[in-house]
């Protein structure tokens, strides 16, 4: 293991530490995990979890498993030890095809590559679809305030919606190290008045804002490390709300939902066609209930945590009984 560690690239300090942490952790507890006969041991992301799943699969022989999503696998070209996990894994979860699709140039075979998305455990819709106010359009971007969010990308959008003439809020759900630049840029373009930064907030607080939101902005990009947004969880969230999902096509954000049928794929550096939707949708909000309906359809069809925690357990199932 320390071979494939100094024989690779390390992409960031808190990768390093991980790595470290993990193994050390696999040293100290690898004698329970063998006393107590497990047979699978899964590391639920493809960074610190499954670096102690595999250091202890080295230390026992007990086989592991692991989650691989975007996070893992492209930022600052991946986690340091992932091909050697990649090759010695039983199996491994992603939740998005762009995420399959870098496994599968990693090399990893497909039997291996199992695409399960991730779920909501309850579902609770609006009763209308009517626009929450008269006076206005009301939006929501959801995330943390990071380079990946493309949240400068969304300002430029409300920017334009406001020299339009288009009256709206927009409010900002999330923390991050970006804040303070944001809300800068929020004071130097004038949209303090549109654009509100909420910070953190609870699932439910989550929940309540979207069902008193008209659509979701998601902008996100690929960032500088090459991070990115595989599916993030807000987007199925907004659609079981009801909102309108507006997402960006980079990454695999727009895989929740079908274009043109229950969301809108756009791509972050047009501002115009966002607003061109943004407008229509203020000025006859009745075309984009169909397209709201089908959302809700599409998210309880595809994303009920039941039927793909179902799918997992399968997966680990099937490697532990063809153990024995």
């Amino acid at each position: 293991t320390l071979r494939a560690l100094w024989s690779g690239r390390c992409g960031s300090l808190q990768n390093f530490n991980e790595t470290f942490l993990a193994l050390g952790f696999a040293l100290v507890e690898s004698a329970n995990f063998q006393k107590q006969n497990i047979s699978l041991i899964h590391g639920i992301w493809a960074t610190m979890p499954a670096t102690a799943a595999f250091a202890i699969h080295k230390l026992t022989g007990i086989p592991f498993s692991m989650g691989a999503h975007a996070y893992d696998l492209f930022r600052t070209g991946g986690d340091w030890l992932l091909d050697i996990k990649l090759k010695d894994s039983a199996f491994v979860r992603t939740s998005s095809n762009s995420s399959a699709t870098r496994l599968r140039n990693l090399g990893l075979g497909e039997g291996k590559i199992k695409l399960i998305r991730r779920g909501l455990a309850t579902f609770t819709g609006r009763s209308d679809y009517e626009l929450i106010s008269s006076q206005k359009l009301n939006l929501v971007a959801i995330g943390r305030l990071v380079p990946k969010k493309g949240y400068f990308y969304l300002l430029k959008v409300a920017l334009l919606l406001q020299k339009q003439g288009i009256s709206f809020e927009l409010k900002i759900v999330g923390d991050g190290f970006l804040r303070k630049r944001i809300a800068t840029e929020i004071q130097r373009t004038k949209l303090s008045q549109n654009v509100f930064i909420l910070g953190s907030k609870s699932e439910a607080e989550v929940q309540e804002i979207l069902l008193q939101s008209d659509a979701l902005l998601f902008t996100g990009i690929v960032d500088a490390n090459g991070d990115r947004d595989g599916i993030p969880n807000v987007i199925p969230e907004a659609m079981n709300a009801g909102c309108l999902v507006l997402s960006s096509a980079r990454a695999g954000a727009s895989e929740a939902f079908i274009d043109g049928v229950s969301g809108f794929s756009l791509d972050p550096r047009d501002i115009e066609s966002w607003v061109d939707l943004l407008t229509k949708l203020r000025a006859e909000p009745a075309r984009f209930v169909r397209i709201r309906k089908k959302a809700v359809q599409h998210v309880r069809e595809n994303f009920d945590i039941r039927k793909t925690a179902t799918s997992l357990k399968k997966e680990i199932q099937k490697v532990a009984s063809d153990l024995t």
